[in-house]
């Protein structure tokens, strides 16, 4: 049965919207059919039918320490290694139901940002919301960012009940180069972004699903035999640099969190301290 039935009412009838007189329950489910809606869908490995299988590392030459000092090849792996939220995928709707009437466009956009999950970057300059969309004819999910605190209106905001965010914390010598910032000047910068983030989130009424995770925006995660280490997650500065996640401690009432790459000491009282009820 066609849609445009149920948005409008045959002549001589009353002014309710047959749709209107539908339970909310069956309306919510009308809705999943036309509005974008998120998922999870493995695209570590998407390409296109017949193209060449893309490549899951780097390679980085690097100078032996042990022997003549020779030049050979490693491989590290690329950022999205590093990141969750890649798996959530948008699919797309149509949204020009949300014009019809005031009640239809209030269900709608809370079913449209209360349901679906949100992923989030937070750097030291920005945080910006990751839209990542299916292309059905393809299979390929195109993705861009946008300012997100911008890019949506702040009513919108307040409806916003599921989060993945990926925290970005450097060393100074990607700092450097990225930002022209290093030291406790970097560390101050990440931490005032999530702090902006976490104004908003302290707002919100119920948070249903909050993931964070704190990732290394550097060249490599692991050890090169030189010694250099591109990794803040290092031994020397893994305490300092998790602490960029202490403004989140001021939230309380998440049903569900979850905290990852810090350590395991760390992400206990943080989830702790977000599923607690206010006062506790």
């Amino acid at each position: 049965m066609q849609l445009h039935y149920f948005l409008s009412s045959p002549p001589g009838r009353s002014q309710i919207s047959p749709l209107l007189r539908l339970p909310i329950e069956l309306r919510r489910q009308i809705y999943g059919y036309v509005l974008p809606s998120t998922s999870s869908l493995d695209v570590h490995v998407q390409r296109r039918a017949g193209s060449p299988e893309r490549s899951e590392f780097n390679l980085t030459y690097i100078r032996q320490t042990i022997g003549n000092g020779v030049w050979r090849m490693q491989k590290t792996y690329p950022k999205t290694e590093r990141e969750i939220g890649n798996e959530t995928v948008w699919h797309r709707g149509c949204i020009s139901i949300l014009s019809t009437n005031h009640q239809i466009h209030d269900e709608c956009v809370d079913m449209l940002y209360g349901d679906n999950a949100f992923v989030i970057d937070v750097a030291f300059d920005s945080v910006k919301f990751r839209y990542r969309w299916l292309v059905a004819s393809s299979n390929l999910t195109p993705c861009r960012s946008y300012s997100f605190l911008d890019h949506f209106s702040q009513r919108n905001l307040m409806r916003i009940k599921n989060y993945v965010i990926n925290v970005e914390h450097v060393d100074d010598y990607t700092g450097m180069i990225k930002y022209n910032c290093g030291g406790r000047g970097l560390t101050a910068g990440i931490l005032e972004q999530v702090q902006t983030l976490n104004d908003l989130l302290s707002l919100v009424p119920c948070l249903h699903r909050l993931q964070i995770h704190l990732i290394d925006g550097a060249i490599s995660r692991v050890r090169f035999p030189s010694g250099r280490v591109h990794r803040v997650q290092d031994d020397q500065n893994y305490s300092q640099s998790q602490r960029v996640l202490d403004p989140f401690h001021r939230l309380y009432g998440v049903r569900r969190a979850k905290v990852t790459g810090v350590s395991a000491e760390y992400a206990e009282t943080l989830e702790k301290s977000m599923m607690n009820s206010r006062g506790l």
